[in-house]
């Protein structure tokens, strides 16, 4: 095998590095364990997905090339497991997070930071899968029922809050690996503090880790 074959090899392994020296591969699957672990949807990767979604385009381009080279069998069979790795690993974050639009989906679209951190085509499937459930839900049993109880939102009309509506318990515990020194974090709401270094693996409420695993601080394991 040639160095330039290496080099292919070696960008399709690994991915392009980033600022944060992980590649693309290693956010993609650190992606998916946040999405998995947190209880609420997460701001989407778009940035992260397009890279891999063009990456994976042009390996496919070179398998079609190399396929051409009976020499080659050996280094298409690798690329191709690769490829099949980094495409389970997508489609396993994308199906998690449309699981989450399902479940929270009247939450989500009710709050529109939340809503925000869809992709346009999650928005899309949140907004026809709301229009679909709410007619089954009408039809099943709402409309059957009194017009003051009849609401998909509130037990009774006279409520002021939505009550009915399921929210994600951000109070869930979960494992928390530090990725950034942080110094001492607040971890409760009585202002009780912990120390956050590098490395640091905590059990721990999601509310307290919720602002870090958004700026990337901390990974969910």
């Amino acid at each position: 095998m040639d160095t330039q074959d290496d080099a292919e090899l070696d960008y399709l392994q690994s991915g392009p590095a980033s600022t944060s020296g992980r590649s693309d591969a290693e956010q993609l699957k650190s992606a998916l364990m946040n999405e998995k672990a947190a209880p609420e949807i997460l701001q989407f990767e778009t940035d992260l997905v397009n890279r891999i979604e063009a990456t994976m385009d042009y390996q496919d381009e070179q398998i079609e090339m190399l396929k051409e080279n009976d020499d080659q069998k050996l280094l298409v069979e690798i690329f191709m497991s690769e490829l099949s790795r980094i495409r389970y690993l997508l489609r396993a974050y994308l199906r998690v997070r449309l699981q989450k639009c399902e479940r929270h989906v009247m939450h989500i679209l009710d709050n529109a930071d939340i809503a925000a951190r869809l992709s346009e085509r999650e928005a899309q499937y949140a907004r026809d899968f709301f229009v679909l459930f709410g007619s089954h839900m009408k039809a099943a049993a709402a409309n059957h029922m009194p017009e003051a109880f009849s609401s998909l939102v509130r037990q009774a009309a006279a409520h002021p809050a939505k009550d009915m509506v399921p929210a994600p318990d951000l109070d869930r515990h979960v494992f928390a690996r530090v990725l950034e020194d942080r110094g001492n974090v607040t971890v409760d709401e009585e202002g009780n503090v912990a120390e956050f270094n590098r490395g640091d693996l905590f059990v721990i409420r999601y509310r307290a880790v919720q602002q870090l695993v958004a700026e990337g601080a901390v990974e969910l394991v």
